[in-house]
């Protein structure tokens, strides 16, 4: 049974209730058939009415009994208040035990009599009563409580890994809308295919990003898409290799997003300040099991560490922690003017 199914039934008071009283029913008759050995059908039946007695002192002690030791705090009057129901429950046990064995039924002959014994031995089962009913009780709470936590994490992760996913660098539109204007001014045969490719690109953010997982030729295709208009943008002092091996018969998907995270990282702290030609390297590896990513970006030596590392790439190793945990391996290195990452996913 799923974990919601579960939380549904111990939700309902009806359907747990009644689980507790068919199984505390059940485990009393299982022991009269198989330690005491009794086959008399009619027993069972008048063991039956022995359950609604139980009934009322489990609900008197958690309904009534019970707010004089946890609101009123007088835990005293509360024990008081216990043994007495227990007393006089055991009593009214005793008579149907007694009102059975006149009527026939050895069975309960041997504890019919009001004596001390045979109240003892009713408070006692009253008390195991009152014990196992509590246990239930907390049990049900528990596994109530455990699944709304998990629910509630589940929530606060897919909300995070939203808008972890929204984060994208707006500056990076803001350009190519500017690059855009550009060549309209200029009356470009490229306007149509930036219009075209910021579309393809948009699109893919709004609507295909919300899902768990997308094709990886899809993201592939979203991220050339976006290197083309960075080209665009950054014009001849800029070379961009984008190696790919093992794609092509790959039916691979990945969490959307985090290949695109990674090469605008490399575009915005790779190029934003950085004069003189220059060129960034794009690889990226799949074999059955992994897939590996791998980028290059030059970096100004006067930019701290955190802008060399920035918002993005935080924002990436912390949706693989909430999608991977300790499954994927993201490695960074630094030389005078370099940058390099190597990701390394599964697959499965």
């Amino acid at each position: 049974m799923s974990n919601s199914n579960t939380h549904k039934l111990l939700a309902n008071p009806w359907v747990y209730h009644s689980l507790f009283w068919v199984g505390y029913y059940i485990f009393a008759a299982l022991i009269s058939l198989s330690i005491h050995q009794i086959y008399e059908p009619r027993f069972y039946w008048q063991l039956l009415t022995l359950v609604p007695p139980d009934m009322l002192l489990v609900y008197a002690n958690f309904y009534l009994l019970t707010r004089l030791g946890l609101i009123r705090k007088q835990w005293g009057l509360y024990i008081i208040a216990l043994l007495t129901c227990l007393i006089l429950l055991s009593a009214l046990n005793i008579f149907l035990h007694r009102l059975y064995a006149r009527a026939g039924s050895p069975i309960f002959a041997y504890s019919s009599d009001f004596n001390g014994p045979n109240f003892a031995t009713r408070i006692l089962n009253g008390i195991y009563l009152l014990g196992l009913a509590t246990a239930f009780k907390f049990l049900k709470d528990w596994i109530i409580q455990r699944q709304q936590l998990q629910e509630i994490e589940k929530q606060q992760v897919a909300t995070e890994l939203a808008f972890l996913k929204s984060q994208m660098n707006p500056h990076f539109f803001f350009n190519t809308l500017n690059n855009l204007y550009s060549l309209t001014l200029q009356k470009s045969d490229l306007a149509p295919e930036v219009v075209l490719k910021l579309s393809s690109l948009m699109s893919y953010m709004l609507y295909d990003s919300g899902a768990a997982l997308v094709p990886l030729d899809k993201e592939v295709s979203i991220l050339e898409n976006y290197i083309s208009l960075e080209k665009l943008r950054f014009g001849n002092r800029l070379t961009v290799d984008f190696e790919k091996i093992g794609l092509a018969d790959s039916l691979a998907q990945i969490p959307p997003l985090i290949l695109l995270t990674l090469v605008e990282n490399s575009f915005k702290h790779g190029m934003s300040r950085v004069t003189g030609n220059d060129a960034i390297r794009f690889s990226l590896q799949v074999n059955k099991t992994d897939l590996l990513f791998y980028t290059d970006n030059p970096i100004n030596c006067n930019q701290t560490t955190q802008e060399k590392n920035g918002i993005g790439l935080r924002n990436v190793i912390r949706r693989l922690d909430l999608l991977y945990g300790p499954k994927y391996h993201l490695h960074t290195a630094e030389t005078t003017n370099r940058f390099q990452a190597n990701l390394k996913i599964p697959l499965s």
